[in-house]
Order: structure tokens, then C-alpha cells, then sequence
């Protein structure tokens, strides 16, 4: 391996400890309690060093956004290939935000700005939210062939009802109550899928 790759590996792997270590943070503290100098005193580098990584903690809460709709991105791709049936890739689909909001909270609360999570940026959601090449987005298509007009619309409210009630939930309610919402929200997405039929 020559100097350049192992330059670029050491600064992957560095990068992978700044948002590794961020995310530890907040699941302990809250996003509150996350800055640069924390990071940079638990890893042991001078927050100078940590600016050369994320110019400010806006872009470093951007780049944990992108990871968990990426994350999320590649299981509906998964989910569409698995199942054949439109309404159980959909019901699959709410199942795997519900549990990545319940086993990864901190980075579910970046995604949405919950908790003291801000991040300004607005530019994953747009890619996110875009229809083409969209699993989900076909997957209603498949229920709601009418007019792509209308299945947008009916994304868009897929996104309120999934995206939507957790977020609530997880603002609202303690931890030991998500296991007392699953069933409610579960049972809102099935009313959905039907609703849509």
C-alpha cells in the first residue's frame, strides 16, 4: 500500500471515529452535549485537527443525516427484491424505520432535528424525497397505479404517517412506552396500505 492510500485510509478511519464518536456522545448526553472539543477530547486530537473533518457541527450532523437515510435507502431496496407483495414491502418497509428509530435513536433524531440535533441543511431531504429510482415510491405506484401526481401525493403522506408518528413519539413520550406505540403505529400503516388500495 503506498503513502496515498494509506494517507486516504487513516483520514476515512479518522472521519469514521469523529461521527462514531458524536453519535456515543449523544446517545449518553444528548446532541446538546455534543461540540467539537468533546469530540476532539475524547479521541485525543486538538479541535483544529477535527475542523479539517467537518468545518463546523452543522456539516458533521448533515454527514450523520445522509448515513441513516442511506442506511434506510439501501434496506427499502432490500425489502422491494425480498417481497413480492406491495402491501408487505410497505408494512416491511415501516417496520425497518420503526426499529432503526428504536436501535439508533441519536442518528433518527438528526435525521429530523429532534432532541437539540439541529442541522440546517435541507439537502438530504430532497434526495431523499425524491421519486425516481424510489423503492417506496413504487411500491405505492404498485397499490396506486393512477397518476404519478397522485402517488406523490400518497408518498408524501406515507412520510407524515411513518416519519411523522415516530417522530412524535420520540419527543413525547419516555423510552419504555415505544414498546406500547408499535402496535398503534403498525396498525396505522395497515389502515394506510389499505386506504390506498
Amino acid at each position: 500500500m503506498g503513502i496515498v492510500e494509506r494517507r486516504e485510509r487513516l483520514r476515512n478511519q479518522v472521519r469514521s471515529d469523529i461521527v462514531k464518536t458524536a453519535k456515543e456522545i449523544a446517545r449518553e448526553d444528548g446532541w446538546t452535549a455534543v461540540s467539537i472539543r468533546k469530540i476532539a477530547e475524547v479521541i485525543e486530537y486538538s479541535p483544529p485537527i477535527l475542523y479539517e473533518y467537518f468545518e463546523s457541527k452543522d456539516k458533521l450532523l448533515e454527514a450523520i443525516r445522509v448515513e441513516g437515510f442511506d442506511f434506510l435507502q439501501a434496506e427499502f431496496v432490500k425489502i422491494k427484491s425480498h417481497f413480492r407483495n406491495p402491501e408487505k414491502q410497505l408494512s416491511e418497509v415501516a417496520r425497518c424505520i420503526w426499529v432503526f428509530s428504536v436501535e439508533n435513536p441519536e442518528i433518527f433524531q438528526v435525521m429530523f432535528n429532534l432532541e437539540g440535533a439541529y442541522c440546517d441543511s435541507k439537502r438530504v431531504y430532497s434526495h431523499a424525497m425524491n421519486i425516481r429510482d424510489n423503492p417506496v415510491w413504487e411500491m405505492i405506484a404498485v397499490l396506486r397505479p393512477k397518476s404519478g401526481e397522485m402517488v406523490t401525493k400518497t408518498y408524501y403522506e406515507w412520510w407524515c404517517l411513518t416519519y411523522g408518528f415516530i417522530s412524535i413519539t420520540m419527543t413525547t413520550q419516555p423510552r419504555y412506552a415505544f414498546a406500547q406505540a408499535e402496535p398503534i403505529y403498525m396498525e396505522g400503516v395497515r389502515r394506510f396500505i389499505k386506504s390506498i388500495m
